[in-house]
């Protein structure tokens, strides 16, 4: 019996020091052996970005609208659209009216940038995180909730509007 157990264990450990050599080395680029970022996470989608981002959400940005940027994260669970744009107020205003936020528009109480952090960053676009931002206002809509039928596949969307003054606004959207 302490034989068949000796063996046993012999044969455990050896099985264990086989398959962590195998997780190591999977987890390891051979040719620098630093780490492999991981796969799995969430990426961007390459070649995607605000005319894909719109089109999910089924929205149009102003005429007016400059500085037009978007992005498509594909995540765990689900996809994330981002984009933004900059606008004269007054039509960045009735952008975000036609979305039909379900409360009005609050201020946003600006967050540390050195300790904020998010899985789908604006950075990625080359803008800051609206969450850490001065003058900026923010809402959410679910389509689906208020029967919003143009935007049926859209689960929430999540609402920035910036005063970056001389009468215009940065908007955010953010959308899976």
């Amino acid at each position: 019996m302490t034989r068949t157990n000796s063996l046993t264990n012999r044969i455990t450990s050896a099985v264990v020091t086989v398959l962590l050599g195998l997780s190591a080395a999977a987890c390891t680029d051979s040719s620098s052996g630093t780490p492999k970022a991981r796969s799995g996470g969430p990426v961007w989608v390459e070649g995607q970005g605000p005319t894909e981002a719109a089109g999910f959400m089924r929205v149009q940005t102003p005429t007016s609208a400059t500085d037009v940027k978007g992005a498509v994260q594909s995540g765990f669970q689900d996809t994330t659209y981002l984009i933004s744009f900059t606008a004269p107020t007054a039509d960045a205003e009735t952008f975000i009216a036609d979305l039909r936020p379900e409360e009005a528009l609050r201020a946003n109480t600006p967050r540390d940038p050195k300790t904020y952090t998010t899985i789908t960053p604006w950075s990625h676009l080359g803008l800051p995180e609206p969450e850490t931002e001065q003058r900026v206002r923010t809402a959410s809509v679910c389509p689906p909730c208020i029967k919003d039928k143009r935007r049926a596949t859209v689960q929430s969307i999540t609402i920035f509007i910036q005063d970056i003054g001389d009468g215009r606004a940065r908007v955010y959207l953010k959308a899976f």
